[in-house]
């Protein structure tokens, strides 16, 4: 069994000594009203987006208004493909918020922080140095992937949190010595595996059992998996258990279809959903890593170093395990043929904490951080030139402009953060205190994230933001209105009217759902679909609601009396009942 790292002493504080206690305290108060201006402020600013923003409302609001809070559905037909942890996080959000995008967007949010803070745990505990724990965190949360993902409401942002709970007890568990101490990081681990698994399957124990058994096994103490291994494993069956059992109950095909379509074919099927190529997430990996991957030749200056002192962190095996927790994860999602640059969100969090450390060795060498600096300047050039570049594209000298006539205030507030932007970058150039600096970048970019919320051009809503069009014409449409609906508005018709009876026409993601027998007549196309609308002319009230890819389409088979409304791509087609 390794030192216990809660007993660290000085020699663990490099290089810089210790943060006094009232200074700790002061960065850690400024850390969270960073984060709280930065990523719960600006949560209600941009309107909810199709497809997945809505789809992961829609189904707790149908939980809501069902009662059905164990089996999933969508548009009233199963949904098969998650299970339910997140939605009830996200039902509680609602009934607390409304049904509102704060609601929706606050799990993500909370879930970015609270990794950010299981960070600061591991790597407090692990070296008692709070500049270091710290640093973990503002790296992790100023990163682009993980802010862009921590204020959009999909279910990787709470996934991640728990899976980032489960390394980080882990390690805790491996490197106490303290009995009771380490019973309890074992049951944590226990409950934040099967949280992980109720939020999103069998990837949390893959993802876990990836790290875990290689790393005890180079450790040799492999014995361990079986005399300590049970205590998790126990805890996470016992979680997950009564749920399991629940919808196997009440569906008896819902094991078989997620393991089978949403684990076994997404990983190795050639026709898997989202297939892309082996070196996808290399491409992804720097922006969503932006703009601490600016400061690569730092972080690998510091990497290059040993801690300063020897002792305890210099021994310690925390660098190698969260390079296995990066590294081994990050090479089976690139495995698998279903990809989407969300799935790698859990290989950000060791990012940080590795970047964390590097940075911490770089400057406890005693260098000038001539490196640092250089990395400071280049996100400065960068900033500039995305800056000329948005200017540029305004005149209309690459093509039509990105932003439309009356939002000039828009792209003009982006211009200006990207400038602002790049100016708090240089000024991380100049000589501070290593917190200082690491804090100063990490905030440079946050004002242009926050700008970038409220500045999306009207085109992005065109395409991407069908609420308040929908809305628009809530008055055409009453409890007895035929609804029907596309696979790309359906979720959108769902959430603005209410409505889980929606007929559709388009599969979509519900192509299982609509297998079942009790959900005949939901799915209407081509001649079944002009049938339909010809049988039901002027007996009922109809609107069908559309993309506009398929307008030709549809205005062949309306009939003369239709009213068509668009706003950008959405289309919808009103047939009133006759009097």
């Amino acid at each position: 069994m390794s030192a216990d790292p809660m007993n660290a002493g000085p020699a663990s504080r490099v290089g810089q000594g210790p943060l006094a206690e009232g200074q700790a305290r002061r960065y850690a108060f400024l850390l969270l009203l960073a984060y709280l201006l930065f990523y719960i402020a600006p949560l209600g600013l941009r309107p909810l987006m199709i497809p997945d923003e809505i789809r992961y409302g829609e189904i707790p609001r149908e939980m809501i208004e069902s009662g059905d809070w164990v089996a999933p559905h969508l548009n009233g037909l199963r949904y098969f493909e998650k299970p339910v942890l997140g939605y009830w996080v996200v039902a509680v959000s609602m009934r607390l918020f409304g049904e509102n995008a704060f609601a929706l967007r606050l799990p993500s949010a909370l879930a970015a922080g609270l990794s950010a803070l299981c960070l600061f745990v591991l790597l407090w505990r692990a070296r008692r140095d709070a500049r270091l724990a710290l640093s973990a965190a503002v790296i992790f949360l100023s990163l682009f992937g993980v802010y862009l993902i921590g204020t959009y409401n999909i279910l990787d942002s709470g996934f991640s949190f728990w899976l980032t709970a489960a390394f980080c007890s882990f390690y805790l568990a491996h490197a106490s010595t303290d009995t009771r101490r380490r019973n309890a990081a074992l049951v944590a681990l226990g409950l934040c595996t099967g949280a992980a698994f109720l939020s999103k399957g069998f990837l949390a124990f893959a993802l876990l059992g990836l790290v875990v058994v290689p790393f005890v096994l180079w450790k040799r103490r492999w014995r361990e998996l079986f005399s300590l291994g049970w205590l998790p494993l126990l805890t996470a069956v016992l979680l997950i258990l009564p749920w399991a059992l629940m919808v196997h109950l009440r569906e008896p095909d819902f094991w078989r279809y997620f393991f089978w379509e949403e684990h076994v074919r997404r990983f190795l099927a050639d026709d898997a959903q989202h297939g892309e190529p082996a070196w996808f997430y290399l491409a992804w990996l720097p922006l969503l890593a932006a703009p601490w991957v600016l400061q690569g030749v730092s972080v690998l200056k510091g990497l290059g170093h040993r801690e300063a002192g020897g002792g305890k962190a210099a021994a310690d095996d925390l660098t190698p395990y969260l390079l296995l927790w990066l590294a081994l994860p990050f090479l089976f999602f690139s495995a698998s043929r279903g990809k989407l640059p969300t799935y790698i969100l859990p290989c950000l969090a060791p990012l940080a904490a590795i970047m964390a450390i590097a940075l911490h060795r770089y400057f406890a060498a005693g260098g000038a951080g001539r490196a640092f600096r250089y990395g400071a300047a280049l996100a400065a050039v960068v900033c500039a030139l995305l800056a000329a570049a948005l200017f540029a594209l305004q005149q209309g000298w690459f093509g039509e402009p990105l932003w439309q006539r009356g939002e000039s205030a828009k792209w003009l507030a982006l211009l200006a953060a990207l400038l602002l932007a790049a100016a708090l970058f240089l000024g991380v150039m100049r000589p501070a205190p290593a917190m200082r600096r690491v804090a100063g970048f990490a905030l440079a970019l946050m004002p242009l994230l926050l700008v970038l919320q409220a500045a999306l051009p009207l085109r992005t809503a065109f395409s991407k933001m069908p609420v308040d069009f929908l809305r628009a014409n809530r008055d055409l449409v009453t409890p007895d209105t035929v609804l029907l609906s596309d696979d790309i508005m359906i979720h959108a018709v769902n959430w603005v009217y209410h409505r889980s009876d929606v007929i559709m026409t388009g599969a979509g993601e519900s192509r299982h759902g609509l297998s079942f027998d009790d959900a005949r007549g939901r799915l209407l196309q081509g001649d079944a679909l002009r049938d339909f609308i010809m049988a039901n002319l002027g007996r009922r009230n109809m609107v069908l609601i559309h993309h506009a890819d398929a307008l030709d389409k549809m205005r062949a088979m309306m009939p003369p009396q239709a009213e068509m409304r668009r706003w950008g791509l959405f289309v919808l087609w009103y047939l009133p009942a006759m009097d």
